[in-house]
């Protein structure tokens, strides 16, 4: 049994939750909306490469929440995004993402772009 079950949630915490998981108003859209601008600026013939996405993004709002920028990537390549993931790895930037230079990751491709 879960907690909610076993205690409902109240009015407060319910528009702390909104908040957490805003995406329908103008400011919850504002971030998904600037990965999306952020992915097609530094896109090179449809490759999007997350470390010039990440970079650009701290170029334009200085830090950024790390783990924000990492749940932009499954909704852009989802059923209804507007990338698709290749194979193609790419060696992650440990600049913008400490502690994990040592790892990888994939290119993405922008839909419609051969």
């Amino acid at each position: 049994m879960t907690s909610l079950a076993s205690h409902p949630l109240d009015e407060s915490q319910l528009s702390l939750l909104d908040v957490i998981a805003d995406s329908e108003t103008p400011l919850g859209s504002l971030h998904r909306d600037d990965f999306r601008a952020a992915c097609e600026a530094v896109a090179v013939d449809g490759l999007v490469d997350p470390n010039r996405v990440s970079a650009y993004l701290h170029e334009r709002f200085g830090e950024i929440n790390p783990r924000v920028f990492s749940a932009q990537w499954g909704p852009a390549c989802g059923p209804r995004g507007f990338m698709t993931k290749t194979t193609i790895p790419v060696r992650i930037d440990g600049k913008h993402s400490r502690g994990n230079s040592n790892k990888s990751t994939c290119y993405r491709r922008l839909r419609g772009d051969r």
